[in-house]
């Protein structure tokens, strides 16, 4: 047996304790999408870690379903880059360990941003087989799919087949994923309280001397733009699309719990966020600063936010995933040199905790096999980069280390010629991530520490249970849809009959019925949690 194969067979079937991600801003206005539901409203936690199988568990063991059986797994995710070209040649370097670990195949359905919601609603309506899917708060959320029974419960499959994961995920995290009692998703390591920021050019930054450490709101980017607007006739002043906001719009200090209700991290309150006045403020700021021509007029029919920032177009943009302080990790992401200021922290909230997450279908033809996947992805590092990075020589090359053995430092490639990529938190584990230009293995703890020492949410833990309000709350959802590339954007012509009339709608909708259930859970949560 290989030197490879013996580490990735231990790594399958050695149990150790437990131990210690998006981008879509919505209506809300916070770092943080709706939490997700739970049939009980406030399920009893659950610590699969703590009930971690034998060491003897094996891939052929208890579940009565062994590997001698060749199958095919696929999973679904949205596309995380628009020039993805090398899946075949990724998918057969990672299949060489697939098909040996586990007798079985890896097929990525890799879904485009602007169809992968729809997408994964008709595959769940037609009951179509499939195996493994992303899902979070916000995006294919965990707790419609829930609802609608389109995912398998896992604790079994956990338990006899998911040592890895049960030794890396988070024990606080699996109370986010717990629905009734039943583990529905695995969360990935991903940052929990990730520090958002503004972040600019950094040679248009030294060419008119600005000083950017002062920027403390997004109002305090006006002077800024204003200048580039003046002298700068082929770059935009600021970025903002139809799903990405522009930096400094995020409210910190409220955590949402489902669409247009937030909980205020400063009172306690439950609120419609639309009623919370410095997030009328801010968007106002961003009709204001569109019709002084800083951001672009067809800014609110631009989907893919990334391929805008790496086009070098823009002064000023919001963080990559990650703020640093000189500029690193946007440097590396964006392809050209920056720098930036922080413009907050978020709490750790139960969003916050499911910003990525993989679930097995209720469809899954072979969920044994797709959780024993998921486990050995956990467990090899070189499978978990190949997967993210793509392959050696042609995704990526090494700058020292070997990838076989080592832990490496590689150089990804990046702009216009990147061709792959997953991002490590949709594949689950990111701080096995090889040291690269994505994110330094410095990077990767001071984000683990972060989360290690981050402030928790006045609601860590609560799941708010959106069947009593389902009705109301999809009506809702639509107008969010409809209204944010045009909030996000500033792209209405009359900012306060707008926003006023946006206000009338979402009541009319059912909100003031939503507010009244959030309300009522979160005090019979409270209560039991006091």
């Amino acid at each position: 047996m290989s030197l490879r194969k013996k580490k990735a067979s231990k790594w399958l079937v050695t149990g150790t304790s437990a131990i210690m991600a998006a981008m879509l801003i919505v209506v809300g206005c916070s770092s943080k999408e709706e939490g997700g539901s739970s049939p009980s409203g406030s399920p009893a936690p659950t610590e699969p870690a703590s009930q971690a199988a034998s060491p003897s568990a094996s891939p052929e063991g208890e579940a009565g379903k062994g590997t001698e059986e060749f199958v095919k797994l696929s999973w679904y995710m949205p596309k995380p880059i628009d020039n993805m070209k090398d899946q075949e040649a990724v998918e057969t370097e990672a299949n060489k360990i697939i098909k040996e670990q586990l007798n079985a195949s890896l097929h990525l359905n890799l879904i485009d941003n602007a169809g992968w919601e729809d997408k994964m609603k008709l595959i769940s309506a037609a009951g179509e087989p499939y195996d493994l899917v992303f899902t979070t708060f916000a995006s294919n959320r965990i707790n419609d799919n829930v609802q609608k029974g389109a995912f398998m419960p896992l604790d079994d499959l956990l338990q006899k087949y998911g040592q890895n994961i049960l030794a890396k995920v988070d024990p606080r995290a699996w109370k986010a994923v717990t629905y009734k009692g039943k583990i529905m998703a695995i969360p990935a390591q991903t940052p929990y309280s990730p520090a958002g920021a503004h972040v600019f050019k950094k040679d248009i930054v030294e060419k008119y001397g600005f000083d950017y450490k002062s920027v403390k709101s997004i109002q305090d980017l006006e002077p800024f733009l204003a200048e580039i607007k003046k002298n700068e006739p082929d770059m935009i002043p600021l970025l903002a699309t139809a799903n990405g906001t522009a930096s400094g719009i995020t409210l910190y200090d409220y955590t949402t719990i489902t669409p247009g209700i937030s909980y205020s991290e400063l009172d306690g309150s439950i609120v419609k966020i639309l009623d919370v006045p410095q997030n009328k403020v801010n968007y106002s700021t961003i009709n204001d600063f569109y019709k002084k021509g800083y951001i672009a007029k067809d800014a609110a029919i631009k989907t893919d936010y990334l391929a805008e920032a790496k086009s070098g177009k823009y002064a000023v943009m919001r963080d990559s995933g990650g703020y640093t302080e000189d500029g690193s990790k946007s440097t590396a992401t964006y392809g050209f040199p920056t720098v930036e200021t922080m413009s907050g922290y978020p709490t750790i909230s139960t969003n916050s905790m499911t910003s990525a997450a993989s679930a097995i279908s209720a469809t899954s033809k072979n969920p044994e096999r797709a959780m024993m996947l998921l486990n050995l992805i956990w467990g090899d590092k070189y499978l978990l980069n190949t997967l993210a990075y793509g392959v050696e020589g042609k995704n990526y090359t090494v700058k020292t280390g070997n990838v076989k053995e080592d832990n490496p430092t590689i150089e990804a490639t990046s702009g216009s010629e990147q061709t792959w990529a997953i991002w490590h938190n949709w594949l689950g584990p990111l701080w096995d991530q090889w040291d690269s230009n994505w994110n330094s293995t410095a990077a990767l703890e001071a984000m683990k520490a972060n989360n290690d020492n981050g402030k928790p949410s006045g609601i860590l833990g609560f799941i708010f249970n959106s069947e009593p309000v389902k009705n109301e709350i999809a009506q809702v959802s639509a107008l969010q849809k409809e209204s944010t590339p045009i909030l996000t954007t500033g792209s209405m012509p009359d900012f306060e009959k707008y926003y006023t009339e946006l206000q009338q709608r979402m009541n009319a909708a059912g909100m003031d019925k939503i507010l009244a259930e959030a309300q009522k859970q979160f005090d019979a949560w409270k209560a039991e949690n006091s």
